[in-house]
């Protein structure tokens, strides 16, 4: 059975005089007990980036993660970093790996990547832990709801299909706060929540998917006909109904 996690920042790290640093994973809506509660191994952690040719960040960024689990009472021994250096057999990897971990980053760029490493397919029967971060979140989703990400994409392309690993769509690292967002950025938010409504995580909050109940945890807001409803706070949890709010399959 699938255990897909939606986030929005696990919070594995943190700038120290202007050096990102490794710390212990954000816990404070319980992340740590349940990736535990679903994971079967603690042998081989794999991150799949979002820019696959910029390596000496990839490398940078997958370390930090892996490191913040170990330092988090995980116990992980090997690290395989998917980019375009990768030259494993992918399947065969995907199948003795325990967690899977999809990066933040520019949310299309990383779906174009998972089209060419053909990740949706790959996918479909295994039964680990699947991590999403911010874009790595979005693209689970059976039909990807992107609002835009800097005032240059307003009005762009923000459906495509995704990975199909759940129904849920999210918009990460929200902020209820006006003064904290871009104005235009928000009205457009709003405009698609008209169509497709999506649920807002603050960073520390996610989402469990395990293909019965899907779970909320952590402060979250959901956005629908151009309102934001507060559904949960921090430090609690909110089982949802199973739905589907797709319109079928967009290809990318």
């Amino acid at each position: 059975m699938q255990k897909v996690f939606l986030t929005s920042d696990i919070g594995c790290s943190e700038k120290i005089d202007g050096k990102r640093c490794t710390k212990p994973l954000d816990n404070n809506n319980n992340f740590i007990k349940k990736v535990k509660e679903n994971i079967k191994n603690e042998e081989t952690f794999m991150y799949i980036t979002s820019s696959p040719s910029n390596y000496e960040t990839n490398d940078s960024y997958a370390n930090i993660t892996f490191d913040s689990f170990n330092m988090s009472g995980f116990n992980f021994k090997n690290l395989i970093i998917v980019d375009y250096r990768y030259n494993g057999n992918l399947k065969e990897d995907i199948k003795k790996t325990d967690i899977i971990f999809l990066s933040g980053g520019h949310t299309l760029t990383e779906m174009k990547f998972f089209e060419e490493i053909k990740l949706r397919d790959l996918l479909k029967d295994y039964d680990g832990v699947i991590i999403g971060q911010s874009a790595g979140s979005l693209n689970l989703a059976q039909t990807v709801v992107c609002s835009p990400e800097s005032d240059e994409e307003i009005g762009t392309n923000y459906i495509w299909r995704g990975l199909e690993k759940t129904s849920i769509n999210i918009e990460p690292h929200f902020t209820l706060h006006a003064e904290e967002c871009d104005k235009k950025l928000r009205e457009e938010l709003l405009k698609i929540s008209k169509d497709y409504p999506m649920y807002a995580l603050c960073d520390g909050s996610y989402i469990l998917d395990n293909g019965k109940t899907i779970t909320l945890y952590g402060e979250t807001y959901y956005l629908k006909n151009g309102n934001i409803d507060k559904v949960c706070n921090d430090g609690e949890c909110l089982e949802l109904e199973i739905h589907n709010y797709m319109k079928g399959n967009i290809k990318l």
